[in-house]
């Protein structure tokens, strides 16, 4: 494939889900995938605190394994089953480029680069190589992930975010990992459109909301994960049949304090931009995977029309539903 066919396409049965064409090349083998019962998988839309509720989720599971979530990639211990499709930069419109990184070179030819390599390869095989209890992540719309999720069902945690501080948060991102090239108010407009990658938020939530009788999914809202984190961590721990002490409770929060989650280079992706843009990415570019961690960051960014538009545009979506904000 040339790289001028690199482009955003719709998938799944609303043809809403946006991600990069080759994403037909993996999306028979996510469907057909093996699921297990003691499996733990987290799905979400991109910037709702998944990649904070992952190391949570794969704590209490394995037994508040420090040392493993500090020296293991997040991405070896708990893949993204849709990896391939992630490494992309925007060129104009649904166009993009394809990015290819040498992550052997990178980790210097290590079994590390073996497993990387394997993941963008075939991440439904790599998957299926991992022990049980697998941790699995996913962005996918809820109809994308494999067909038998709504017959073994097994534990889903699904993570949620006001999306006025998630547009915030998803533009300085796919500025910093797809070169995004346009102001702030142009992208709110695509993402109330659906047309940023994911597509539209309230589509990839409403494809859970509504499904979530079917499945045994705990919904977690991330202002909720950031007033109470030690009840956060206890409900899920209850919700995984793993509950915790109060103080092993307490070390999970510090751990996975914000300023220790933005220097762990197990999942603050920093190998990935220093093998994609050069060392010490962070430190030069003044940018970050894990930015702020705050709630109400919107205020900062948004003017007061562009607030009273999104305050409109998600009555008009979650109205009747259940579900606010």
């Amino acid at each position: 494939m040339c790289d001028n066919e690199y482009y955003l396409k719709p998938f799944g049965k609303s043809r809403k889900c946006l991600l990069i064409n080759t994403f037909s090349e993996i999306e028979p083998k996510i469907k057909s995938a093996t699921v297990k019962t003691d499996d733990v998988w987290l799905v979400s839309y991109p910037r709702t605190g998944s990649t904070w509720c992952q190391e949570m989720i794969w704590l209490i599971v394995n037994d508040l394994d420090f040392l493993q979530a500090e020296g293991t990639l997040q991405q070896l211990r708990a893949p993204l089953i849709e990896f391939p499709v992630v490494f992309f930069e925007q060129v104009s419109g649904k166009k993009v480029k394809f990015v290819n990184m040498d992550l052997q070179k990178s980790t210097g030819a290590t079994e590390i680069g073996e497993k990387l390599s394997l993941l963008f390869k075939d991440p439904v095989k790599y998957v299926d190589n991992l022990p049980s209890p697998r941790c699995i992540k996913s962005h996918l719309y809820c109809d994308l992930l494999p067909e038998e999720i709504f017959k073994v069902k097994p534990k889903m945690i699904y993570t949620i975010r006001n999306p006025k501080d998630l547009c915030v948060s998803y533009y300085f991102h796919y500025k910093m990992l797809h070169k995004l090239n346009e102001d702030f108010e142009t992208f709110c407009d695509s993402f109330m459109n659906g047309s940023t990658v994911i597509g539209g938020v309230f589509d990839h939530y409403f494809s859970f909301w509504n499904r979530r009788q079917e499945l045994d999914i705990l919904i977690l809202k991330y202002e909720e994960m950031r007033k109470d984190t030690a009840k956060t961590i206890r409900k899920m721990a209850d919700f995984l049949g793993k509950p915790l002490k109060n103080s092993d409770i307490d070390k999970i929060v510090e751990f996975l304090s914000f300023q220790k989650m933005r220097k762990n280079k197990s999942c603050n992706l920093q190998m990935f931009m220093d093998s994609k843009e050069g060392e010490e990415f962070y430190e030069k570019s003044g940018t970050h995977f894990i930015r702020k961690g705050v709630v109400g960051d919107h205020k900062n960014y948004m003017s007061e029309s562009m607030i009273t538009r999104f305050d409109r545009w998600i009555d008009e979506n979650t109205r009747g539903t259940g579900l606010q904000f």
